[in-house]
């Protein structure tokens, strides 16, 4: 196990439960702690105070609200845990908009296992972790 990844605690927020339930599960067989899984914005809202996670891995298009308005959410919390969006978009509006709203990561869906544990450890001590080709964007 790597203890980097045994001290952190993450809530996986993503509106398609095969998804959301691979990346909690990639995530606990690495060591981290998975603290809760949410299909949509509000149910992530409703259960992150209590959870209290270090890190949420977010996807950018949920049924509620947009993944943009749960980062702005999660900000607001006594304890804000870092964010990593996971989004099938790499579009730079998308990216730029997650950024502006807190999340210290952005990785598209195309990742591998590797490039997530990777980036799950970075963000959570606060490391800016992009897709390649996305940094650019935000630096620029």
């Amino acid at each position: 196990m790597d203890s980097a990844l045994e001290r952190i605690r993450v809530l996986v927020v993503d509106d398609h439960p095969m998804w959301c339930g691979a990346v909690a599960r990639d995530l606990e067989e690495a060591g981290t702690t998975v603290v809760g899984t949410a299909g949509d914005g509000a149910k992530a809202l409703r259960i992150a105070p209590a959870a209290r996670p270090t890190l949420a891995v977010v996807d950018l298009h949920l049924p509620d609200m947009s993944g943009v308005e749960l980062i702005a959410g999660l900000a607001e919390l006594p304890d804000p845990p870092h964010v990593l969006v996971l989004s099938a978009s790499g579009e730079g509006d998308d990216v730029l908009a997650a950024v502006k709203a807190g999340a210290t990561g952005y990785l598209v869906k195309s990742a591998d296992r590797e490039q997530l544990l990777d980036a799950v450890r970075r963000v959570d001590a606060g490391e800016a972790v992009y897709t390649p080709g996305l940094a650019g964007l935000v630096l620029g």
